[in-house]
């Protein structure tokens, strides 16, 4: 039962974030499905603390909900605390796009024993790993001031995000 609550908060969190991701940004859609998103990360965080069946006991995926964790929250505290600080919009962007990116290195974790028949491991790692992990760095990184800018106008055209 645990594993379908997780699966399930894991499928609405990628389809959230791939919504947010491609939607206009600060509008009150994106502010809701990002609390949609939000929430079932926390969820999927949080089930993942139930599961043992690869381990036994604490494992390294367990650690990597810990990082999840703290990205998730990093990406929360900087809108939320936005009158402190100037830069909020660019922490948000980066941690909350990093946390998408490890959701997806995370459901490629799920799949590595489909990966293509014969393959070795590590290019099973090199699949799911590290190319989520390159194309969400160059994403984010060649993406980033084009839509902070693309945000920084909205915001002074509305008045606020």
């Amino acid at each position: 039962m645990i594993l379908t609550v997780h699966t399930a908060f894991g499928l609405i969190a990628l389809v959230a974030g791939a919504l947010n991701l491609v939607s206009q940004k600060g509008t009150s859609r994106h502010r809701l499905i990002g609390w949609i998103y939000a929430g079932s990360m926390a969820g999927l965080i949080g089930t993942s603390f139930a599961i043992f069946e690869l381990f036994g006991d604490f494992g390294p995926f367990h650690a990597m909900s810990l990082v999840s964790g703290g990205t998730l929250a990093l990406a929360l505290y900087f809108p939320m605390r936005r009158s402190r600080y100037d830069n909020w919009l660019e922490h948000h962007y980066m941690w909350i796009t990093w946390s998408y990116v490890g959701l997806v290195m995370a459901t490629g974790s799920h799949l590595f024993q489909y990966g293509p028949p014969g393959w070795p491991s590590w290019a099973r790692a090199a699949l799911y790993w590290g190319l989520p992990c390159a194309v969400g760095a160059a994403l984010i990184f060649g993406r980033r001031s084009t839509m902070l800018s693309r945000v920084s106008a909205e915001k002074t055209e509305e008045g606020t995000l």
